[in-house]
């Protein structure tokens, strides 16, 4: 069987399409889907490294704000009771009324520590103190309560006439609340 020159050009042809129709569809298609694929990863890697170097350029300013926030933590955590437990808070606390009142003359007639009670990640601690004296010395005490170091709060006071015919001497009854960090305390149980 003689193939004439017109049947091999067709069949050459039809040869070489099909030679590139295999070529397309395994060597060329793929080689675009993976140029392609690598294209995408190569952007998306573009990305979390402009991400990375917006954060490292912002890192000074998020170290000097860290550092603003750290010296706020310490500065309120100064104005807290100290103490590994609340009762040694409410000690430190009852340090801190008999020194302001023995600056003014006062004698506490009495001090009950109150049982701690919890405000959110605080321990308020109450302490109920009862004192004679008269109206300027209260002033004076409850003035430099407020001014003391501690964030110290009164949130009951009942002041009463001793003798109402010579109302100079008053009976203060008030209850001074200290601050004292819960996790502090926490800490200190569990170990």
């Amino acid at each position: 069987m003689k193939i004439s020159k017109r049947d091999k050009k067709v069949l050459t042809v039809g040869v070489l399409a099909v030679a590139l129709i295999i070529a397309m569809n395994y060597v060329v298609s793929p080689f675009i889907e993976s140029e392609k694929d690598i294209r995408e990863r190569t952007q998306q890697k573009e990305m979390v490294l402009q991400k990375y170097e917006k954060i490292i350029t912002q890192r000074k300013k998020i170290e000097e704000k860290l550092n603003q926030l750290k010296g706020k933590q310490n500065k309120l955590n100064s104005k807290l009771l100290k103490g590994s437990t609340t009762s040694l808070a409410a000690a430190e606390m009852q340090k801190i009324l008999e020194g302001i009142s023995s600056t003014h003359d006062l004698e506490l007639k009495s001090v009950k520590v109150k049982e701690a009670e919890e405000r959110g990640e605080f321990l308020a601690i109450p302490i109920e103190i009862r004192l004679t004296t008269d109206l300027n010395r209260t002033r004076k005490f409850l003035a430099d309560l407020e001014k003391n170091s501690k964030y110290l709060v009164i949130p009951q006071l009942k002041i009463s006439v001793k003798n109402q015919r010579d109302p100079k001497e008053v009976i203060v009854t008030l209850v001074v609340t200290g601050f004292f960090l819960k996790e502090s305390a926490e800490k200190k149980e569990k170990a």
